[in-house]
């Protein structure tokens, strides 16, 4: 139920900035409270402006979380919070994770999945290598992540469908809007072969230019590599490579025709720092090292070794022996986070909290994603 609250403020609240919610709803109790409360109850918290107090009460609407909920109980679509434990984990990661996801199918079981994005007004050449890697990742078990666009986009969840593979389609717009239009029957086929067709926008939102690069965050959340088949020097593509950058994803580009433009975005993305790729088993070998680091990261004791629980709990004890580095920890429970985000955070000042950080990661209970965030390990 209060997921249904949570999406509600979602939906019609943007004077409050996505990254305030959590603290709000942390201080009034719950995300109904937060949504009911009246303008003393909001102000009390500290968090919000009386302009935005008033913009927020005025566009309110009492019945929105039953409009949602009857949504979803029609069109058999799940609601998940970043508070459930199935919202997915790699998602927290990034910066600004979205709150609510409306999902309609099943989101990967898998820990690893790719990214294949690029132009909408692709050539032949980009739609085929789209179309070669996302059928032979696809053969391999790897889900495949794009944004149901036209052009490359369209051709990585088709040939993910015919390889037998689950493919998730992140879309700029509500879930009661085929866009684009002729993509409908691919939808209901992606649900129907086991993936998902999701999005953050509420039922009635249109595809607005602009939801679109937020939605670029989403696709790198769900992934651990992107690879660009094709894509123009100014393009969404080139959008979603930087935010993958910036999470600490991969980056792939496949070369194109030096004399086409649609080919430069990759070029210069390969100038930059990506990875050239011309075959799926550089992603393979990607992700039999991804696969490795994360065994490591996880020892697991013997079952019967009761000693080995005690000494855990002596030596975490004796490592967070401040009050700032359990609160740390604590703020890295719900997903990666900079040295700025923390600072503001905690109240703490900056240089507290970047020796309180050093303190934790030399202890191995935090460590630093290529983006510079902290994390839990």
């Amino acid at each position: 139920m209060d997921t249904l609250y949570l999406a509600a403020i979602c939906a019609f609240a943007s004077g409050i900035n996505r990254a305030v919610l959590p603290q709000l709803v942390e201080r009034l109790g719950s995300a109904r409270a937060v949504f009911e409360a009246d303008a003393a109850a909001l102000k009390s918290t500290g968090l919000v402006t009386e302009s935005v107090i008033n913009k927020f009460i005025s566009h309110r609407s009492s019945n929105l979380p039953k409009k949602i909920a009857r949504f979803c109980k029609q069109n058999n679509v799940k609601l998940v919070s970043y508070a459930d434990a199935d919202y997915p984990n790699c998602l927290k990661q990034i910066a600004n994770p979205p709150l609510v996801l409306y999902v309609k199918g099943k989101l990967p079981a898998a820990d690893y999945s790719i990214a294949i994005v690029g132009s909408r007004l692709c050539t032949e050449y980009g739609r085929r290598a789209a179309t070669y890697f996302s059928e032979q990742l696809a053969r391999c078990g790897i889900p495949i992540i794009s944004g149901g666009a036209r052009g490359i986009d369209t051709a990585a969840h088709k040939a993910c469908l015919a390889a037998g593979g689950q493919t998730v389609a992140v879309l700029g717009c509500g879930l009661d809007i085929v866009y684009p239009e002729e993509n409908g029957r691919l939808y209901t086929e992606i649900v129907a072969q086991g993936g998902a067709v999701i999005t953050e926008y509420a039922p009635g939102v249109l595809p607005f230019n602009y939801n679109f690069p937020a939605r670029n965050r989403i696709i790198v959340g769900l992934s651990q590599g992107v690879l660009v088949a094709e894509a123009a020097k100014r393009s969404g593509a080139i959008i979603t490579a930087n935010l993958a950058a910036d999470a600490g994803r991969e980056v792939y580009c496949v070369p194109g025709n030096i004399f086409d433009r649609t080919s430069i975005g990759c070029h210069e993305l390969i100038r930059t720092g990506a990875k050239l790729i011309d075959k799926p088993e550089h992603i393979l070998e990607d992700k039999a090292s991804w696969e490795l680091a994360q065994h490591e990261r996880i020892f697991q004791p013997s079952i019967f070794n009761f000693n080995y629980l005690e000494q855990e709990e002596k030596s975490t004890s004796n490592i967070v022996t401040t009050k700032l580095g359990a609160q740390l920890l604590a703020l890295l429970q719900g997903g990666a986070l900079s040295l700025e985000a923390l600072t503001e955070k905690s109240g703490a000042d900056f240089a507290s909290v970047g020796m309180e950080l050093l303190e934790l990661q030399g202890a191995g209970l935090i460590a630093q994603n290529q983006a510079q965030q902290y994390y839990r390990r």
